[in-house]
């Protein structure tokens, strides 16, 4: 297997290209021991045509916790100019539950936008959806965690919002065993809120990530 090379990502990703230094605006520094891109050339080359962006997530922040949705907050506070999440108190900061669920560390390929089939469909369709799409490539929702760091970090890094009209339905459940789902990033920040299954509307689908390799 032929794998990406840094250089090639920059020319193929461009600005969709989130690595070390990108993250810097949000982490407030580069990421050390950023391991090479697992992903085949031919992998990458067809999740870019079909508009996904290119991040590294680091399994923790630099004092060894847990990159989760609390955690996040925390570090958008410290951004002058980046608004994090919306509301001063958002609900999550108290919800053990939804903060168990934190960022899993790799290279990752993430749809910028939720795959067609997967929007206007309960929690369960859309997954079949996912799995129908995506065959035997390993493509799964991200956790919540994984959903607002890639938007969050975009933001730092590019000043433009993904997900301002769209919502991602995430693995992640909050303690009454809702599912979360992040997006609606808009001047007032990045909103999360906890649906049933059986919810479903025209802007809620899965915006679906991959992990490199190297990751499982």
């Amino acid at each position: 297997m032929t794998t990406l090379s840094h250089d090639e990502a920059r020319r193929l990703f461009g600005a969709d290209l989130i690595d070390s230094d990108a993250l810097r605006p949000l982490l407030g520094r580069s990421v050390a021991d950023v391991p090479a891109i697992p992903f085949a050339r031919d992998v990458a080359i067809g999740a870019r045509e079909s508009g996904c962006l290119l991040v590294y997530r680091p399994a923790t922040l630099s004092d060894g916790a847990p990159i989760t949705l609390t955690t996040l907050a925390a570090i958008t506070r410290e951004r002058s100019g980046l608004v994090g999440f919306a509301g001063e108190e958002p609900w999550f900061l108290d919800d053990a539950t939804a903060n168990a669920d934190a960022v899993e560390g790799g290279w990752a390929l993430v749809a910028k936008e939720p795959w067609r089939e997967t929007l206007n469909q309960t929690y369960e369709r859309a997954e079949i959806a996912l799995r129908r799409r995506a065959g035997t490539v390993a493509w799964r929702r991200r956790r919540a965690a994984e959903i607002a760091f890639d938007v969050l970090a975009y933001a730092a890094a590019r000043g433009t919002r993904l997900l301002e009209d769209r919502w991602d339905w995430s693995s992640t459940r909050s303690h009454d065993g809702g599912l979360l789902n992040v997006g609606r990033y808009v001047e007032a920040g990045l909103d999360v809120l906890s649906y049933s299954e059986a919810v479903k509307h025209g802007a809620l689908g899965i915006c679906p990530t991959l992990l490199g390799s190297a990751r499982g």
